[in-house]
């Protein structure tokens, strides 16, 4: 039986809000496996449309940066560049490490279920609120971030007309689409949404990778810190008997050794 009854509820409560921004992207390294078909085949369709997105912005930028004759800009379309092969390469790693993630979730959450004393849970939930609030904190700023760049940023620019009277609107990230007219309606305001959705979805792959990094970190944190109250009551408290210092050594000696690992 699990010492601690509540370890699902406080699984679900430390890792919001990393967890639903990973199912979105259908790559939340869920600890049960999921042998159902309908599952699967949702974040399958997910990472397909994920996959979609990030390729729609990431193609033409390549393709513009290969076209464009003039340094200065092809210089200042390196960054963006630079950002989206960043964002790739971190869903890719959530999604083709998906197996090492889940078995440190596995550890997380065996951790949370085997906690000795409402006194360690208490320590545990200060840690991991500290994580939450972490991850919430990066999240407003990101997402407010993004949408500054990707709509206030060029809509504020307003319109600029060529001497072949060609009316020219501005997008966040430049892209060379072919023969296309990406200024007439609606092919620009498909485009603009679309790089408005892509923009969320880079965003959100790089607030997954800091969430990530949050939970285990003060998880690590909070184990830490049971360790240093456990030596702490063993060393402070009045001599005992022989057998409850060797079951107390024990313990410390266990959980010093499952917090290495």
């Amino acid at each position: 039986m699990p010492q601690n009854k509540r370890y699902q509820d406080d699984i679900l409560y430390i890792t919001q809000p990393t967890r639903n921004i990973l199912l979105t992207l259908g790559a939340w390294p869920s600890i049960n496996r999921e042998r159902s078909v309908r599952p699967q085949a949702c974040n399958f369709l997910l990472i397909c449309i994920t996959y979609t997105l990030l390729s729609c912005e990431l193609i033409p930028g390549i393709l513009y940066w290969l076209m464009e004759k003039s340094t200065r800009i092809r210089l200042q379309t390196i960054p963006l560049l630079l950002y989206d092969i960043m964002s790739i390469s971190q869903y890719g790693i959530f999604i083709f490490r998906r197996d090492q993630l889940r078995r440190c979730f596995k550890y997380v959450e065996e951790d949370w279920e085997n906690l000795i004393s409402a006194d360690t849970r208490n320590i545990m939930l200060k840690s991991a609120k500290m994580g939450k609030r972490l991850a919430t904190i990066c999240a407003i700023f990101m997402y407010s971030g993004a949408f500054a760049f990707r709509t206030i940023l060029p809509l504020s620019q307003g319109t600029t007309v060529t001497d072949q009277n060609i009316t020219i609107r501005p997008f966040a990230c430049p892209g060379y689409f072919f023969s296309l007219d990406v200024y007439v309606s609606p092919v620009y305001e498909i485009l603009f949404t679309i790089q408005c959705l892509t923009g969320i979805v880079m965003v959100s792959v790089v607030i997954s990778a800091s969430g990530l990094t949050a939970i285990f970190v003060v998880h690590a944190r909070g184990q830490l810190k049971i360790l240093i109250d456990l030596m702490r009551s063993f060393v402070q408290e009045p001599s005992q008997e022989e057998r409850k210092v060797d079951k107390k050594l024990a313990q410390i000696v266990k959980h010093q050794i499952r917090v290495r690992r």
